[in-house]
């Protein structure tokens, strides 16, 4: 039935008449429900009210469910525990907890092309925006999902040695974007935490980071 279609049959029923004047479409609703309930007398006229309340019950639901997280129904903690207990952490077990958090942002940018988006510096997130694809996709597996070089060099096969190459180019290339980035801030006397100010000395971050 359409939306508001009701309300045509309670003014044929005359449970809405014109003497109520201009109500709000959920108050006349209320009043026409009240009037089915109050002048019900036979079993039709119970069952009529049944219908109105069952009517009503299945639109709340209806309206429930459009403003729910759409879900697979799969329940979100479904092998959570495997995943907790295995003893291996790893980025895929956070981005579980954000999951069942309510958390999403991390893992709507979780692919390679989007890693610019998990660093909260914009300038930083430029550069790595700017960054040739296969860095990215480089930069992605090794630093977001811990993977070896071994390991990473063998899921694209080439060896190893290969990738370290390419690995120290794109650290090399984003440790000058970046270090001119602060000297500009430090000459400019912009604000600086302790870890940029350490990195800009030294162009490494902090020991045991």
């Amino acid at each position: 039935m359409p939306k508001y279609a009701e309300f045509q049959t309670f003014r044929e029923q005359n449970f809405i008449t014109e003497a109520d004047g201009d109500m709000l479409h959920r108050e006349a609703r209320a009043l026409a429900i009240q009037r089915i309930e109050e002048s019900a007398r036979t079993k039709a006229d119970f069952e009529n009210v049944l219908y109105w309340w069952d009517k009503l019950d299945a639109n709340r639901e209806r309206k429930e469910r459009d403003h729910e997280i759409g879900r697979s129904a799969v329940p979100l903690e479904w092998g959570a525990d495997e995943m907790y207990l295995s003893g291996k952490p790893s980025y895929d077990v956070v981005l579980r907890k954000l999951l069942l958090a309510g958390e999403f942002i991390d893992v709507i940018f979780d692919h390679p092309e989007t890693i610019h988006e998990l660093v909260t510096d914009a300038e930083l997130s430029g550069i790595l925006k700017d960054l040739k694809p296969h860095h990215k996709n480089m930069l992605y597996y090794l630093f977001i999902h811990d993977y070896s070089t071994t390991e990473y060099a063998e899921s694209i096969g080439q060896s190893d040695r290969n990738i370290r190459g390419i690995r120290e180019t794109a650290l090399k290339k984003i440790r000058k974007l970046y270090g001119g980035i602060l000297t500009c801030r430090k000459e400019n006397n912009l604000p600086m935490t302790s870890d940029e100010k350490y990195f800009l000395e030294n162009g490494v971050r902090k020991k045991g980071m």
